[in-house]
């Protein structure tokens, strides 16, 4: 059976290194993000390893605090395959994950599909013991709140 997983795809007609600011000036999250309303411990220029506190609205109101750390920041950049691409992860860090109980990290990337669009996706799985009990459709909801309002920011 393979792990509970979020997923969400989405075209924004923007270019990618507006896309890529947005997502990386956590910052500013306040200002558009639904899903993500505030980070904790970082600033304008987060760097690799750093921990920060992800401040999460779920669509019902409800709010939670997410220890979280970055094991990923790449810059847009071509690979071998000639494409531009761009990503940022951040693994979950509270004791759930330290006991081994429910792991996750949430990758981010952003690929140029032409001169003014870019394709973002977002994607989590979730492993250990108690992770078929993540409130999985919550997630996905938030992802997708999350996606739709960088495509506004940018746009």
């Amino acid at each position: 059976m393979s792990p509970p997983r979020a997923y969400v795809a989405l075209e924004i007609a923007a270019p990618i290194d507006r896309v890529w600011t947005a997502m990386i000036e956590m910052h500013r999250y306040p200002e558009w993000n639904p899903f993500v309303t505030r980070v904790d411990g970082v600033g304008p220029a987060p760097r690799v390893g750093q921990p920060m506190v992800l401040h999460v609205r779920w669509s019902n109101g409800l709010t939670l605090r997410s220890p979280e750390q970055i094991a990923r920041i790449e810059p847009p950049s071509r690979g071998a395959d000639g494409v531009e691409r761009a990503s940022l992860e951040y693994v979950f860090r509270g004791p759930l994950d330290r006991w081994g109980l429910v792991r996750g990290a949430r990758l981010q990337t952003v690929t140029r599909l032409d001169e003014g669009r870019t394709r973002y996706e977002s994607e989590e799985r979730f492993t250990g013991l108690l992770a078929r009990w993540v409130p999985l459709a919550s997630v996905q909801d938030g992802f997708e709140r999350h996606a739709r309002a960088l495509a506004r920011r940018v746009e």
